[in-house]
């Protein structure tokens, strides 16, 4: 997978995290009302989401708490604890699959799903440790692990800030099969090393200011070269900027990955491996962090010039035997269902601002004539919000090469709102999954 960060946790020792015991709360039992309980699956699953999407969850889980064993079904149990998942409500979601159980009905992915779900959105400081507990046990259950699962388990580790059993993870997963990693998982990792940027860049804030940036907190980042109590205040600043330029650098390889692994799958698709499809959420935020990094690391941030071209087109490319063809963009090959954007003004916005922000002119005169080419329809509803301004970089790109012979470019409506909208460079910004 990730060869050029695999080996930063080489010498990582795993451990066992043991027997984690969490105060499980009993479940209701009693009804506000009174309800017919029915007594087939179907109609218990039925009467359970009528109730609890009326917002007496409790209500809900009382029904199927009273009704007979034979009435009640995987499903139902399942249904239970996504509610509970959903809410962040750990403790419940936990005593639910007890009960399940209990009552002698084996769990499904779906079970364990929603579990790890309910650990992404509790607030328990031990849910790292019991949804690896979690994973770890589907296999006692008799539960094969697929994809999903593991994207529950990376939840888990973005939630809860641990980048590092996060990489750990994603490092592990087979490159094929059930289990190869789909574009949640791209996105996930994503924007986990965004975050990392974000939060580090509030850490230099603070070292930069006089503050001290030794206390704990919830967003502490990640550090690939770690800050010894002894180190000197400019030590610290050099190092906090090198694990900036470190997590940058991962997200970058992070994206080669996903657009080399979707490529393959595109072109030799295996039986038993997901296709790979391309969305905008994860160019986005790529796009995002190359805006946050432009101007301490201006080198790596314009290789989201490269980026942008390879998913839109734009530009051409020389093959094997030296020849140079026009490029068919990744967002067409990989040919994205109705499910996943493909296209949308914010992913405009970002990459015209970003080639506006390196003077490549022309790369945004030739990323949107691809976009006319390649994408029309998306295109069409979004021509009135650009097609001027493109207009005017049009005239920039071809204006003398001589830079005394330059106008200064105009500061054009769309200009203004991208300085004044532009990412604080010590914001911070997530990018949680929904």
């Amino acid at each position: 997978m990730l060869w050029s960060i695999a080996t930063v946790f080489r010498n990582v020792r795993s451990y066992s995290t043991g027997s984690v015991q969490v105060k499980r709360r009993a479940l209701p039992t009693t009804t506000s009302i009174e309800y017919t309980i029915p007594d087939d699956p179907y109609l218990l699953a039925k009467k359970f989401q009528q109730v609890s999407q009326s917002g007496k969850l409790d209500d809900a889980v009382a029904i199927v708490m009273q009704a007979k064993t034979r009435g009640q079904s995987p499903i139902v149990w399942n249904l239970v604890i996504s509610s509970y998942a959903r809410l962040g409500r750990l403790s419940r979601a936990l005593r639910a699959f007890s009960e399940m159980r209990r009552r002698g009905f084996p769990p499904t992915q779906t079970t364990f799903t929603a579990l790890l779900q309910a650990c992404a959105l509790g607030d328990s400081d031990k849910a790292v440790d019991i949804a690896e507990q979690t994973y770890k046990s589907m296999d006692t259950f008799g539960v094969k692990p697929s994809i999903i699962n593991v994207n529950g388990l990376l939840s888990v580790y973005q939630r809860k800030h641990d980048m590092k059993k996060a990489l750990e993870c994603f490092n592990e997963l087979p490159s094929v099969g059930k289990r190869a990693p789909s574009l949640a998982t791209y996105t996930i990792l994503a924007s986990m090393c965004r975050r990392q940027i974000s939060v580090l860049y509030e850490e230099l804030a603070q070292l930069k200011n006089g503050h001290s940036t030794d206390q704990k907190t919830s967003d502490q980042p990640f550090h690939f070269v770690s800050i010894e109590e002894n180190t000197s205040h400019s030590q610290r600043i050099a190092i906090v900027r090198h694990n900036i330029r470190q997590t940058f650098t991962t997200l970058l390889d992070i994206w080669a990955t996903y657009a080399s692994d979707a490529e393959h799958r595109a072109t030799n698709l295996d039986s038993d491996t997901d296709r790979l499809y391309f969305d905008t959420r994860l160019l986005k935020v790529v796009l995002k962090a190359c805006h946050s990094v432009y101007e301490d690391e201006r080198p790596l941030a314009r290789k989201g010039f490269n980026i942008i071209a390879h998913v839109y087109g734009g530009t051409k490319r020389v093959d094997e035997n030296g020849v140079v063809t026009n490029s068919v963009p990744l967002a067409v090959l990989l040919q994205s269902n109705d499910e996943h954007v493909v296209l949308d003004a914010d992913v405009v916005e970002l990459a015209i601002g970003l080639c506006d922000r390196g003077k490549r002119y022309m790369n945004i005169v030739r990323l949107w004539a691809s976009l006319n080419e390649h994408f029309a329809r998306e295109v069409e509803p979004l021509r009135r919000r650009f097609e001027s301004e493109v207009q005017e970089f049009t005239e920039l790109a071809n204006l003398p090469n001589d830079p005394t012979q330059r106008k200064a470019p105009k500061m054009t409506m769309f200009r203004k709102r991208r300085a004044l909208m532009r990412t604080p460079k010590y914001s911070v910004s997530s990018d949680q999954p929904k």
